[in-house]
Formats: C-alpha cells, structure tokens, sequence
C-alpha cells in the first residue's frame, strides 16, 4: 500500500517549456515526505510507520517523492538515525536529511510558537512550514548573488548587458583603497537588487491577490476560516515569502580573493584584476592570475579566518534587510539558500569571477563550497554549520559526494556519526551522493548503461540521464569525499 502511495504521489509531473528545463532540469514537481523528529510536544515521533516508509524508499529507489529524514539528536533513537544513513547508502541519494533542533529554533526565531515550529514538514526542496498552518510562498525570489557582485565590480553594470546602467553608481574599485570599501560597494548593488526583488513579488502579490483566490486551498490550513480571510489575503497562521539565493560560495570566495590578493597581500592591483576578468584571464599572464586567484586565496568550506569571516557577514547582512520587510500577506521574508538547477543556468550566463572561475562555469549548488575547495570533510562541515540556521530560516541545501565503500557495515557507522557531529555543531540540512566522479563521467558517456541511475541535485533528486550537460558536470565535479580519511579524493588526472 505504502508503495503505490510513493507512485500516486509522484505521478504528477507537468510538461515544461525547454527554457523552463535549462533552469529547472530534472525537477519534476518536487512533492515531498517528512519523516522523523519530534512531535508537537517535543517527543520522538519516530515510529513503525517511519521504518516502514524508509523502507519503501529503499526499495523503489525513486526521485519522487522527495523523502526527508528529521532528526533530533537528543529525543530520536541511534537506531533511527543508523536505519536512515542505511537507506541513503542503499539508494545512493534519498533521503535527505534535517537538524531539528536548529530548524525548530529558525522558526521559532520568526515568531512561530515551540508547539508549532516543531510540527514542521518540508515544502518543495528545503523549505520549512508550520504543517497546516503556513503559507510560505517559497520560491517568490530567486536572486542571482553574482549579479550584485559583477555591478560591484563594474560600478552598476554586468558583462552580460555591456555598458547599460543596471544598478546604482557604487564606485570604480580601482580608486578603492580598502576591502571595506568594496564592503560597502557590494552591499549597494545588493541591497538596490533586493528591493528592486522585493517591490516585483509585492506587484505580482497584489495581481494575485485581486486575480485568483484560492477558497479550496484555504479550507486545508489552519486560520482562513476563523479570520474570514483567503489564504492569498493573509488569512494563514503564518505568511512568509522565501527568497533563495543562487551563487553564496562563488560570491564569498570572490570577496575572499578581493580581501586577500588585492588589498592584504598587494598581490594584484584592482585594476589588472578587472581586466583579467574582462578578458576571461585570457593569456600567460592571466592564467597565472587565476590559478594564483583559485588556489592560494581563502576559500568558503576551511576554517580560513577570513572565509568565516566573509561567509558569516553575508549571511548576517542578507537576512537582517529581508528582515526590515513585511509581505502582501502580513508576514517576513525568509532568505534561503537552495539553487535547484539555476546555479548551472545562471553560471552560463556570468562572466569571470575574481576567485579564478572562468566565464560560463556554474556556481556552486545551494549553500555547498565550490568544488574543490574544501579539502578536508570536517572543516567543510564546521564552516556550514558555523553559518547559523536561525539566519536562514528559509533552509538551506548542503550537497556531499561521499566514495562508496565495500564494507557497508563500517561505513553505515561513519556515516552516521559524521552527520550527528555535524548537526550537533549546528548544521541545518545535509543531502548526500554516494557515487565517484568516474561512475558519473561514465554514465555521461554511455546513459544507456545507467537508465536508472538517481542523483541529488539541489534539494531534489532528479535521474542522471535527465539533466542537461551543464548540471550532468556540475554533479560530476562536486567534491568527492572518503569517508575513511575524511579527505577530498583528487579530480581523475589531478593529483
């Protein structure tokens, strides 16, 4: 019976235009499961059912429904959190899985009552709802960060529109004189995109609003009945707006190399940086530049002073001006961190970034460190965790590629540990590949050898074979990780 509900729950998969697909490939509808945690009382909710329904999903190796596993590390059993870390090995990608003590305080921190944030359920990818009782609007804004990064660098324009004025005058980086000063520059365009973001929603709120009600919608949640109000009028408990954010790492090692290269050490001049870029660090001398740019500046994913330092800041900054806004519905903006397939879809279309990335390559996915950055496992975890759930109370998506091992008793055990060490530290959401780069080249090669084969993308899970070529070498590149030495395993060719 619990086999055919996974199918009917997953038979609901809408055609999408091919532009649609470059962004959102391999999404589906993304329907979602919530299993585990605490109840509303606080107590371990997980169950008969709960094992059952892993099962299930170990058996049919799905990508829908998106299964998620809460755990509580002081109220859910070892038992749970070993069986869960046995299906993820077994499937190879499903379920992902949440912290809930730092998901509970999120909500909480939004003005969600205990009893209410802790009956929370995942919504679309990553995103947390009060079960019921919010209407989240999730994915109202999805903000390109790089955007707000190349009008930094250019002084209100991007490479992609040429010399239009997008954003406002911050000023020419050359003439800067500290990375504070650029600080401020960023934190101009940012602030302009976001409210340019944030007035659009609001338009298309009010549109909403007059156009298209929603009374059957609003007779399944908790509050439209005893206001006498449509849930599109606020009538919910809770009436967030989520805003994701597409490029955190990219944006955050950029303002690591700028910090570092430019104004610590004097490496490079602002000025020869720009034109390095501008020209895709075309060159003898510009391929110095960004290897120099890609492997001895900071980077987000290691315990570099300046990484957290910079990695934090931009979390702080990003959540306290959506916090200085009120939705259409009455309620706050939630900033999160997933990217689905845009963090490939809007990497084609950027220009070089000053952390060494070349024109066209895809960000980083969700809130991940960029490949290859973060070589050693537990800092990587550290620097994620060290984030802070209660600023990111619209989730996050972290991606890990793990090497299979042969002794799966051993690893089961590793495995788990690793995830209870990371959400003690804090961690908000973590989600899992248990593949090697050359399984994925290979079944880039030969699809026809790997028809089946699921991978975690961004807070989904998608099948290989469906993705377009930029996302099947996004999922190729990511750092892997052996569990074993909790060392990032070499690129093939790379040693």
């Amino acid at each position: 019976m619990l086999g055919c509900l996974w199918f009917k729950v997953a038979d609901n998969v809408t055609m999408v235009p091919e532009a649609s697909e470059e962004m959102f490939g391999g999404a589906g509808t993304v329907p979602a499961i919530t299993l585990g945690g605490v109840d509303s009382q606080g107590e371990d909710a997980v169950n008969d059912l709960t094992y059952l329904m892993l099962r299930i999903t170990e058996l049919l190796g799905i990508r829908d429904p998106n299964v998620n596993a809460r755990y509580h590390y002081k109220k859910n059993p070892p038992d749970y959190l070993r069986r869960v870390s046995e299906v993820i090995l077994s499937t190879k990608a499903v379920p992902a899985m949440y912290n809930d003590v730092a998901n509970i305080a999120a909500l909480e921190g939004l003005g969600e009552s205990t009893e209410h944030a802790r009956d929370y359920a995942v919504v679309g990818c990553v995103e947390l709802v009060s079960t019921g009782r919010d209407y989240p609007s999730s994915s109202s804004i999805m903000l390109n960060l790089v955007a707000p990064l190349e009008m930094a660098l250019f002084n209100g324009k991007r490479p992609i529109t040429g010399e239009e004025q997008i954003g406002p005058s911050s000023g020419d980086p050359v003439g800067m004189n500290s990375f504070e000063e650029f600080w401020e520059a960023f934190k101009t365009q940012l602030d302009w995109l976001i409210e340019q973001a944030i007035q659009l929603n609001e338009n298309f709120g009010a549109v909403h609003q007059e156009m298209m009600p929603s009374p059957l919608l609003s007779v399944f949640f908790e509050g439209p009945i005893a206001k006498g109000r449509d849930l599109i009028q606020g009538g919910a408990l809770y009436n967030s707006s989520g805003a994701t954010h597409i490029g955190f790492a990219d944006v955050v090692d950029s303002l690591n190399a700028i910090e570092k290269a430019v104004f610590m050490d004097r490496k490079f001049g602002f000025a020869d940086m720009l034109e390095a870029i501008k020209s895709n660090f075309s060159g003898v001398e510009g391929e110095k530049m960004r290897l120099y740019l890609q492997h001895r500046t900071p980077k987000y994913g290691t315990e570099d002073r300046i990484a957290l330092k910079n990695s934090r800041n931009l979390i702080r900054h990003l959540f306290e001006v959506y916090q200085a806004h009120i939705n259409y519905r009455g309620g706050p903006y939630r900033p999160a961190y997933w990217t689905m397939t845009n963090h490939a879809g809007l990497g084609g279309i950027c220009g070089a970034l000053p952390h060494g990335r070349r024109t066209g390559e895809v960000f980083a996915s969700g809130i991940t460190p960029v490949s290859g950055a973060a070589p050693e496992l537990t800092a990587c975890l550290n620097s994620v965790a060290a984030l802070g759930g209660r600023e990111v109370p619209g989730g996050w998506a972290l991606n890990l590629k793990y090497t299979p091992e042969a002794n799966i008793e051993r690893m089961t055990e590793r495995f788990a540990q690793t995830v209870e060490a990371y959400f003690r530290a804090g961690g908000h959401q973590v989600q899992f590949n248990i593949m090697t780069y050359e399984m994925l080249i290979e079944a880039k090669k030969d699809p026809q050898k790997y028809p089946e084969l699921m991978v975690r993308v961004s807070g989904y899970s998608a099948y290989f074979k469906d993705l377009n070529e930029k996302m099947k070498d996004e999922l190729i590149i990511r750092t892997q990780y052996d569990l074993t030495t909790g060392k990032a395993v070499p690129f093939p060719g790379m040693s």
